[in-house]
């Protein structure tokens, strides 16, 4: 079909459906028209598929056909929206056989360079006639025309015509990849209208989008025979695919009904939890709840809530940690898995990097960012660094990531739920150490945990019975080891309840759950000075009430009740005894998670300050330790627990000794 036929039947194809649209878009002072690639294969088959075929050939005939209509005033782009399916293709899967067509490709905005202009045409004068010679721009230098019509070859600069440019990087959905591949990613250059402004939070990292381009090639090296692929972006769109955004169909949707109307729907849950695994039923019912969430609350003075659960898992080697994080980041359409020991707080939460191509400062997101409103899992957290470990901070209580590096300043979204795991620090656990002592990760990240579960290995006869029956089963016959409900029927379960189940507040369930903080505030022991013990702060309230929502919606309830109400307290009252009960006086003391010190151990540590200043008198001397010693035992302190508070507080350089036997505050 000829060049002008194709203007001739555009300019057809626009009169009779897009002149209303045009002059609205003339009228609002838009830069593109936007045409629905389903109505044009309506109008016409054929120039549908030349528009797939030869799409820059097209888009020059439809910009010819836009300037011979009256409504159109000024220079339009026109971009194609709803390419078939068939023209849809994984990022892997780009060869060049579809270099120069018109390719739609999904996935993940990894990076995002700065918006910078570019020229796409110059125009130059020629140094001996004079003569204005114009010439595209299509390399990433700056070229001159070869030879002017006089012979003359040098020329001079006079005026150029320039684009703003981005570069993104789109990273392949890792739910739509198989077996162990690894996703993959595409450099995408968006021009004009698309990096204007109000279009930028569309291309934020962490954002799933849809890209219709043409597919490029560009040399990897000057001369080099071989090319790197890139897609000049025609169209996106963000499709942003969060947990309860997967299909389900009525038939499905009413086996979910039917499945949340059981007695026994929140075991049957728990049962399909890593059905593979034997035992560790707590853990496994916390990592439900983890799955359904609390509610996430916006409040009019912009304050939020997350409902977001976050749960540390430290165990000894060989007690199925790293399964049980592998198939909770399987089930979430968004998991993102990592190992503490290869990652970096960059890699888990986000970067700016300098880009190859446009030689400018690019924004990259992290796992965290990239599994927004899904879940995160983290192998080996305790190997991780405690630079990179102090970066989750902000992730896991105001959910976003804050950059300020070479010049960017930006705030990227990150709603999602944390399931880490890790080791004691020697290993195993030390049955006569406190088990806090024990986890080397630091009390201030600790604190943000909602659930922290020591998994141990215990030799059991029983128990071990029944292990060894389990895995031995597991070889010989693997399909008996299901769980009662199917992974992908739990899924969009799952995917269900959060999208259309928002549990309230009782107010039998508010006063159980009140009245459990409130007596459990006051059960704290008296220090010396009278200050008491903290057994509990308002974060493990929260998490409380986090823990109560997702049992309702675990049960598709409407409605949060007492039963719910004491699940979640059972649970966390569970938690609080492994890893937050004081040995000496057998009640909760949270301090001894957030830091790391005992009510009991911090009035020891107060009174000993205090003997020592009183034996001071007003002077800065040095005092016997002997007297110290003395003084404590008369307040009921032994010299074992003298001497261990001693050595702390000279650990810590509260005290130093000047000499032998004596010593004195800094």
């Amino acid at each position: 079909m000829p060049y002008g036929e194709h203007v001739d039947l555009f300019e057809e194809f626009f009169r009779e459906t897009y002149e209303d649209k045009l002059a609205k878009i003339q009228s609002q002072g838009d830069k593109a028209v936007v045409v629905d690639f389903n109505e044009l294969e309506r109008f016409n088959p054929d120039i549908a598929d030349k528009t797939v075929e030869e799409p820059d050939r097209i888009l020059e005939a439809t910009e010819e056909a836009l300037e011979r209509l009256s409504v159109v005033e000024t220079d339009l782009t026109v971009r194609f929206e709803n390419l078939p399916d068939q023209h849809y293709v994984r990022i892997r899967d780009l060869r060049s056989d579809h270099l120069g067509k018109l390719t739609a490709v999904e996935g993940i905005v990894k990076r995002a360079s700065e918006v910078r202009p570019e020229v796409i045409s110059a125009d130059f004068e020629c140094s001996a006639c004079g003569d204005i010679v114009t010439k595209r721009q299509d390399s990433t230098k700056l070229k001159s025309p070869y030879k002017c019509d006089c012979g003359n070859r040098r020329f001079e600069e006079k005026d150029k015509d320039m684009v703003d440019v981005q570069l993104i990087t789109v990273e392949e959905d890792p739910q739509r990849i198989k077996g162990s591949e690894q996703p993959q990613d595409i450099s995408i250059y968006l021009r004009d209208d698309l990096v204007d402004p109000d279009f930028q939070k569309n291309i934020t990292p962490g954002n799933q989008v849809v890209v219709n381009g043409i597919l490029q090639e560009a040399p990897r090296k000057k001369d080099s025979k071989r090319y790197d692929l890139y897609i000049e972006s025609n169209y996106l769109k963000p499709v942003q695919r969060e947990f309860e955004e997967i299909d389900i169909s009525e038939e499905e949707e009413e086996e979910i009904h039917e499945l949340s109307a059981l007695d026994d729907i929140f075991e049957r849950i728990v049962d399909s939890i890593a059905p593979s695994i034997h035992g560790h039923q707590r853990v496994k019912e916390a990592i439900a709840l983890q799955m359904f969430g609390g509610v996430r609350k916006e409040r009019p003075d912009g304050t939020k809530t997350r409902g977001d659960m976050h749960m540390l898992l430290i165990g000894e080697p060989g007690t199925g940690k790293s399964q049980l994080l592998k198939f909770a980041g399987e089930l979430a359409p968004k998991g993102k898995y990592v190992v503490g020991k290869s990652a970096t707080g960059a890699g888990i939460t986000a970067t700016v990097v300098k880009d190859d191509m446009t030689e400018s400062w690019a924004l990259e997101a992290g796992a965290l960012v990239l599994a927004n409103k899904g879940l995160a899992t983290i192998d080996e957290i305790d190997k991780m660094s405690p630079e990179d470990r102090s970066s989750l901070h902000e992730a896991m209580e105001q959910q976003q990531i804050s950059v300020s590096k070479a010049n960017i300043q930006a705030t990227l979204q990150c709603q999602t739920s944390i399931l880490a795991a890790g080791n004691p620090k020697f290993g195993r656990f030390d049955p006569y150490q406190p088990i806090p002592e024990q986890i080397n990760i630091g009390d201030t990240l600790l604190s943000r945990f909602d659930l922290i579960f020591p998994v141990r290995d215990i030799p059991d006869q029983d128990r071990d019975s029944k292990l060894a029956k389990h895995i031995m089963t597991m070889h010989t016959a693997p399909e008996d080891h299901t769980g009662s409900i199917e992974a992908e029927l739990l899924r969009k379960y799952i995917a269900y309840a959060k999208k259309n189940c928002f549990p309230e507040w009782t107010e039998a369930a508010e006063k159980e759950v009140r009245e459990f903080y409130v007596g459990i505030r006051n059960k704290g022991n008296d220090g010396d000075d009278g200050q008491k013990s903290v057994p509990m702060t308002a974060r493990q309230l929260e998490a409380l009430i986090r823990m109560s929502e997702a049992c309702a919606r675990a049960k598709m309830k409407d409605h949060i009740e007492v039963e719910e109400a004491q699940q979640a307290i059972d649970l966390l009252t569970y938690c609080l005894k492994q890893i937050g009960t004081d040995p000496e006086t057998g009640e909760f003391d949270i301090d001894r998670i957030e830091s790391g010190i005992s009510g009991s151990e911090r009035n020891r540590l107060q009174s000993v300050q205090k003997i020592i200043t009183g034996l001071q008198g007003g002077n800065d001397d040095a005092v016997p330790i002997e007297d110290v010693l003395a003084e404590a035992e008369e307040m009921g302190i032994s010299d074992e627990e003298a001497n261990e508070v001693i050595n702390r507080l000279k650990r810590e350089g509260e005290l130093f000794e000047p000499k032998n036997g004596y010593i004195q505050p800094i």
